[in-house]
């Protein structure tokens, strides 16, 4: 294969890697918001875009081999043939948009900012025994508090044991699995919890059962400083931080310093019971 016009293939090239890009991204935006995609304008104006975006894809391979010696000898055809999908890709890229702006446009839909009246003031975070952590744990859940869980149990495993159906669990662990996260993976796990509490303005509730095996991958300054960075964001931004401590388990600095920087539970309990 020899290249006709450098110029024309480079373009076409970078066109098709970018739209290719845009493809993958919508697919994998699919299968992450299938909530939302249940609504049948979302989902179609989501659909039409992949569609348009595999489309364009398509039509720059066409238009790269177009300048090479592959396609160059019936260039006229291939060119028609290019035009027609690209007609059709522009037409679906306009009815995505329309899909995703005409339920707002017609007023039959707003986007509004979700906040609520405190449920709880007392924000930051607390340390208790596992069972203890597990039951207040549970009952901010019953009070309709959002809540998100850090565990080495799998999510299945954990929901079944707390008789839950649809809390976010993170499970801890190194096997490869789209539910896990490595323990290893702090900065990670900071963010993505940041990003839980800075979400929207309620109360929010937290839940580490794993801190020793976070301090055994890690070490223990490494996750008094994931720990009070967390406590931090909770108190700027409406959460509960629930550490799950069992003395047994940590070094007696690891358990000094954690028992001192996060409110023993009952304090917890005894401003919830105020609220109620």
């Amino acid at each position: 294969m020899e290249i006709v016009h450098l110029g024309y293939f480079v373009r076409d090239l970078l066109v098709m890697a970018t739209t290719l890009t845009a493809a993958v991204i919508i697919l994998m935006l699919r299968r992450r918001a299938r909530a939302t995609l249940r609504y049948r304008p979302f989902a179609l104006a989501s659909f039409s875009g992949f569609i348009s975006f595999l489309l364009i894809t398509i039509a720059q391979i066409i238009g790269a081999l177009i300048n090479t010696t592959v396609l160059y000898a019936e260039k006229d055809y291939w060119q028609a043939i290019r035009s027609v999908m690209l007609t059709i890709a522009a037409f679906l890229l306009l009815f995505s948009v329309m899909m995703f702006y005409l339920p707002f446009g017609s007023g039959k839909y707003m986007v509004l900012k979700v906040v609520t009246e405190p449920t709880i003031e007392a924000w930051g975070g607390y340390w208790c025994r596992k069972e203890e952590c597990y039951a207040a744990f549970k009952k901010l859940l019953e009070m309709r508090l959002p809540g998100i869980a850090i565990t080495r149990d799998p999510p299945n495993i954990f929901r079944e044991k707390l008789g839950l159906k649809l809390t976010p669990v993170i499970w801890i662990s190194k096997v490869q699995h789209e539910d896990a996260v490595s323990p290893t993976r702090l900065e990670y796990l900071t963010q993505r919890l940041a990003d839980f509490l800075k979400s929207v303005e309620v109360d929010k509730v937290i839940l580490i059962d794993c801190v020793d095996y976070l301090i055994l991958e890690n070490g223990e300054d490494a996750v008094f400083k994931f720990i009070t960075t967390l406590k931090d964001f909770a108190t700027l931004n409406r959460g509960i931080l629930i550490v799950s401590i069992e003395k047994e388990a940590l070094s007696e600095k690891a358990y000094n310093f954690l028992t001192s920087e996060l409110e023993p539970l009952e304090k917890l309990r005894m401003k919830a019971r105020e609220e109620s």
